[in-house]
């Protein structure tokens, strides 16, 4: 190749005929900012970052796209060159709707302004930081209760030390808005003469209220309970969830303008027919309340509960006969909530789950108070058949099952069935 020499910044330097002026500055240690330029891509010069000034061209030119010459004289460092590189920076960023969002909050599910939050609660300003969340997230209390938080398993500050207890700055501030005599009520926008009916008074159907009273409109919400909440009044247990947590965050909505109809079961009070008739807007927020079945013989005997049901009946005040000995399908949060349940109904509870402990889904918090609680835990076994006696569970046939490791991250253990392997439990209920 033929040697070429130059001049940058006043400095001799001896390049190859065919390279670019960035490529010798970087070689010789000096730094010309890209924003585009990469070693394995062509030169494109599209950001207008890397430009220089070269004696004799009274243009700025790109150092990513302009070849080196003989005797050249580059000057990478002046006012003029500092100038043109803001405005490149500034039309780069022009369409930028902001600061990039720190691993806690891609990782919401709500998307909440995470770092904003808790930064607000640092600086103790914590009226703030609850209208913050409330931008969003319409019952923090109650979330901040029951919420999986994965923000905190990607929280960065457990690179330095332990990750921020994110949830439970979400669940004071909230609290303390609640016990404050005067709860915070969001801004709503002029009335819009617009009515919107909601079928559904939980965590769905009380958020889609929020989100339209914010916005002006009239909101009717219609639940066939006795009681608003939901899922969160009778799919989580109140020693999670406090059922007066759950009133005081419906009343907040209800202050807002909702009127809330309790009792009215849509097909058989009103029909869907009417609310498209009298309303504007019809929203379904039903939810999903059917356990799903275990499709294996014997699950039609007395003794056997859905995880759903048994949690709804329980919420209701019709705590459901089940006896002593029970057994609880299941190693997600559900079966947690059950388990636990039935012990504090006096049952001595075993947890039957066809993976190993790691693979459980159920947030590890929830299992180690499980396990604090006297519940066991049977792993590796999967039901295969219930047996009973005039028409009452008294046992089940469990197949015992293999784990095989997970082969990636993320991934949770296979399983197959050991031939001819089973074992059977006494049992006086099945959830």
């Amino acid at each position: 190749m033929t040697k070429i020499h130059l001049t940058i910044n006043g400095q001799s330097l001896e390049g190859e005929r065919g390279q670019t002026i960035l490529q010798i500055a970087k070689e010789n240690g000096i730094y010309i900012p890209t924003l585009c330029q990469d070693d394995k891509l062509e030169s494109y010069g599209s950001c207008g970052m890397c430009i220089v000034e070269v004696e004799g061209n009274n243009k700025l030119v790109r150092s990513c796209s302009t070849l080196a010459e003989d005797d050249m004289k580059v000057n990478t460092d002046s006012w003029r060159i500092n100038q043109s590189r803001t405005i490149a920076l500034e039309l780069f960023i022009s369409n930028h709707t902001g600061d990039c969002k720190a691993p806690c909050s891609l990782t919401c599910p709500d998307n909440l302004d995470i770092q904003g939050y808790v930064g607000l609660c640092a600086n103790e300003e914590y009226d703030a930081a609850l209208r913050l969340i409330k931008e969003d997230l319409p019952l923090p209390a109650c979330i901040g209760r029951i919420c999986p938080h994965p923000c905190q398993t990607d929280c960065r500050r457990a690179l330095l030390d332990d990750e921020i207890e994110i949830n439970y700055l979400k669940r004071f501030v909230a609290d303390r808005d609640l016990s404050s005599g005067q709860p915070y009520r969001p801004a709503q926008k002029p009335r819009t003469g617009k009515h919107a009916a909601i079928v559904g008074g939980g965590p769905s159907g009380l958020s889609a209220a929020y989100f339209l009273l914010r916005e002006g409109h009239d909101v009717t919400v219609y639940d066939e309970n006795p009681e608003f909440g939901g899922m969160l009044r009778y799919g989580i247990p109140a020693y999670r969830l406090p059922n007066n947590i759950i009133s005081q965050e419906v009343q907040l909505i209800a202050d807002m303008g909702a009127t809330l109809v309790s009792n009215i079961r849509i097909g058989q009070d009103l029909s869907l027919a009417h609310l498209r008739e009298k309303f504007d807007a019809v929203y379904i927020a039903v939810g999903m309340w059917k356990s799903i079945a275990l499709g294996i013989p014997g699950e039609e005997l007395q003794g056997v509960y859905g995880g759903i049901d048994f949690l709804y009946e329980f919420a209701c005040g019709r705590p459901p006969q089940i006896g002593k000995k029970v057994a609880v399908i299941g190693g997600g949060n559900t079966a947690m909530d059950a388990a636990r349940t039935a012990v504090r109904m006096g049952a001595e509870v075993t947890v039957l789950y066809r993976r190993t402990r790691a693979d459980m889904p159920a947030e590890e918090i929830e299992i180690i108070e499980a396990e604090e609680e006297g519940i066991e835990f049977l792993f590796c076994v999967s039901p295969a058949e219930l047996f009973g006696s005039k028409g009452r569970l008294h046992s089940i046939t469990l197949q015992n099952m293999c784990a095989i490791a997970p082969t990636g991250p993320g991934e949770r253990s296979k399983i197959e069935p050991i031939e001819g392997a089973f074992t059977k439990l006494q049992l006086d209920s099945l959830i």
